[in-house]
């Protein structure tokens, strides 16, 4: 390989670095919050990047929420038919919502619109 090619090989390489460190720094981060809402009102936001379970008092009883590895699910939900806890694991960046109607609680990602 002559100089001329290594020294093209190497601004390449500069070059695409470059490209791929702008990408990740303008990459809208949305989906990363969720929003905890009781009778249409948000009580409470969580970051999903970390794992831990919450719990919310709802009309029926009480809500648990689990967030694990950037997705999250209802777990042990006090309420009569668990359709909320069927939805299973939401991940990031999802339209997908939890919905206990007898809590009146539901969760949805901020920023991520509904796609019907």
């Amino acid at each position: 390989m002559k100089k001329k090619d290594i020294i093209f090989i190497i601004g390449l390489c500069i070059v695409i670095g470059a490209i791929y460190f702008i990408y990740q720094l303008t990459q809208d981060k949305k989906g990363g919050i969720i929003e905890i809402h009781y009778h249409d009102e948000i009580i409470e936001t969580i970051d999903i990047s970390k794992n831990q379970t919450y719990t919310f008092r709802g009309d029926y009883g009480e809500f648990h929420l689990e967030v694990q590895d950037h997705q999250y699910r209802a777990i042990n939900v006090d309420c009569p038919n668990h359709d909320c806890e069927k939805v299973g694991w939401v991940k990031e960046g999802s339209s997908k919502s939890i919905i206990c109607v007898p809590n009146q609680i539901y969760v949805v990602q901020a920023n991520v619109e509904a796609q019907y």
